[in-house]
């Protein structure tokens, strides 16, 4: 056992041993123009008068998981600037528009002529070359260059020609570098427009690789066991994948089509352990055959009025907020199932639909009130009518939530959620599990039961390099079918708080910790063979995230779990995880 914690302390700290210190940008973002506008950013703006014509693809922007503070819910992916969305630089008729070109110099004098002549310089919408200054050399040449593409098939004058030939000679080098840059831009784009996969599709992927291992613990077993205490856990190592391909289509540039299909092989260490409370946040096994995911549509109806469609895999936190902004993805946040965020999030899983609406907003304070209604069905696919009825879309099992978001300032959030569910677990497939009277399984028969679940969630950014949050969950569980004597009855209780410092010691990092107590019974009443409800489980987890390059990170960390399936007999399991992530 020894042996087997070195090694994974080992593998834990080679990473960051060999890491490079030169890391891409963790994010995507719009770069605001300045003042100072270089050659290259004049030339992009030329760029787009050449590829005017061109219809470039709709590119939809992934949203990150990581190191996004400042959200509110989850946002529909908004479409990033291609060729055919940039700005455009409309004809002026005279120079003096170009406010910024000194009217005292010769060549200012020149381009008047040339301008209220032949109306062939390009500025900037303002009317500008961006600020108080004198025009650059480089800008000056392409601003040459589109007068000697207009006036080459026009009639000109001997003085304007000389003009031009003093023009070019002034600025030959400049006029050399423009055109060299311009004929390899064309070249690139006809590329690009020939070989495109969709003008409308976006392919993104994600690649996990996983070393994991049960370090140490006894297999957990219920508090009325005998013996009361599981056998020691004897496992391998293992070495794991999962593979996701998400295919993203845009029909207007504000909506979202995916069809996500993958392919995984990972363990469920609540079959190893004996409990639901050692799961991993990404564990998903499909025999590495590649299977239907996500399947969903979102779309705004309005400026406030969001809409979700659902039909696969439509679990609540792919559509509403869930306040763990650090920590929530299986790629790059926690990587415990429990550590993510309220269980009651993952009620439903199947075909549904959701509405977000902003009551109010205030963008310049951060501030804001958001209601969210969404409906799933986990078994909406099955048309056969059964006993207990749980098949269906509105007659069988499903979860409906109601839930407000209140950002009372910037940097803090709040949400009250209500989930009414019949026919479905209450704990998300965490907690406690494995036997009559567990947090999986609270009266003994999940189809017949029906829930009053209610959680709090809230997130609290003090400093902008730390942010807190935290959940606490309840779930008031009762028989409302196939029973003859008294109504079996439980409550099942949760709560967690992860603390998560971004950007410690180097862009794009994040050291996390989540401590809490998964879902467990609290009361149990009138189900047979239950043991006596204790809440005495503990869940702590620790985790480095490890950005190598924009596209990869490795995270380690260490899963422990005390008194696991609520029994003190239970030694502690112990849990090590090394993830491997690739997105692109």
């Amino acid at each position: 056992m020894a042996r087997s914690i070195a090694v994974w302390l080992g593998l834990a700290l080679a990473p960051a041993w060999g890491m490079s210190a030169a890391l891409a940008a963790n994010q995507l973002q719009d770069i605001p123009h300045t003042n100072d506008v270089s050659a290259s950013g004049f030339l992009d703006d030329k760029l787009q008068q050449v590829t005017r014509s061109v219809k470039s693809p709709l590119q939809v922007a992934q949203v990150p998981a990581v190191a996004d503070l400042e959200a509110q819910a989850p946002r529909l992916p908004a479409p990033a600037p291609s060729l055919g969305m940039q700005r455009t630089m409309p004809q002026v008729t005279s120079v003096n528009q170009l406010s910024d070109v000194r009217p005292t110099d010769w060549a200012y004098q020149a381009l008047a002529s040339l301008v209220e002549k032949y109306g062939c310089i390009a500025g900037y919408p303002d009317g500008t070359f961006r600020g108080n200054r004198a025009a650059t050399r480089f800008e000056m040449a392409a601003a040459l260059n589109a007068c000697l593409d207009v006036i080459s098939d026009r009639f000109a004058s001997k003085e304007d020609l000389a003009t031009l030939q003093r023009l070019a000679e002034e600025f030959s080098s400049e006029l050399a570098v423009i055109k060299g840059r311009v004929t390899n831009l064309e070249g690139r784009v006809a590329n690009l427009e020939a070989t495109q996969f969709s003008t409308t599709t976006k392919l993104r992927a994600s690649v996990i690789f996983n070393v994991s291992d049960v370090l140490t613990g006894t297999q957990a077993v219920a508090a009325n066991a005998v013996p009361n205490r599981g056998p020691t856990i004897e496992d391998n190592t293992v070495a794991t994948y999962r593979a996701r391909l998400n295919f993203d289509t845009s029909f207007y540039g504000k909506d979202v089509l995916r069809v996500r299909i993958q392919a995984a092989n990972m363990p469920n260490y609540g079959t190893v352990t004996g409990t639901n409370m050692a799961r991993l946040s990404y564990d998903t096994n499909t025999g590495g055959q590649f299977t239907i995911d996500d399947l969903y549509y979102r779309t705004p109806l309005t400026n406030r009025l969001f809409l979700a469609f659902d039909a696969s895999a439509g679990n609540f936190d792919k559509n509403v907020f869930t306040f763990n902004p650090l920590l929530q993805s299986d790629e790059t946040g926690a990587i415990s199932r429990f550590g993510r965020f309220n269980p009651l999030y993952r009620f439903g899983g199947g075909a549904g639909l959701t509405l977000r609406y902003t009551l109010l907003e205030n963008k310049e304070r951060g501030t804001g009130l958001t209601l969210n209604l969404s409906y799933q069905a986990p078994n909406a696919a099955n048309p056969n009518r059964n006993t207990p009825n749980t098949n269906g879309l509105f007659d069988g099992a499903y979860a409906a939530l109601a839930q407000l978001d209140w950002r009372p300032a910037k940097n803090l959030a709040m949400g009250f959620t209500y989930v009414r569910s019949f026919g479905v677990g209450v704990a998300g497939g965490t907690g406690s599990s494995g036997f009559a009277g567990s947090a999986a399984n609270p009266i003994g028969n999940n189809a017949n039961a029906a829930a009053d679940n209610f959680g709090f969630q809230f997130t609290y950014r003090p400093i902008q390099k730390f942010n807190i949050a935290g959940w606490v969950g309840y779930s008031n569980v009762y028989q409302v079918q196939g029973f003859t004597g008294p109504r079996r009855e439980a409550e099942v209780l949760n709560w967690a708080a992860t603390f998560a410092v971004p950007d410690i010691w180097r862009k794009g990092d994040v050291l996390g910790l989540i401590v809490g107590q998964p879902p467990q019974t609290i009361s149990v009443r009138n189900v047979a063979g239950a043991p006596g409800a204790t809440f005495n489980s503990y869940h702590i987890e620790g985790l480095y995230r490890i950005p190598i390059s924009r596209n990869i990170s490795i995270t380690p960390g260490l899963i422990a779990v005390v008194n696991s399936n609520s029994n003190s007999n239970n030694a502690p399991l112990l849990l090590g995880v090394v993830r491997t992530t690739f997105s692109f």
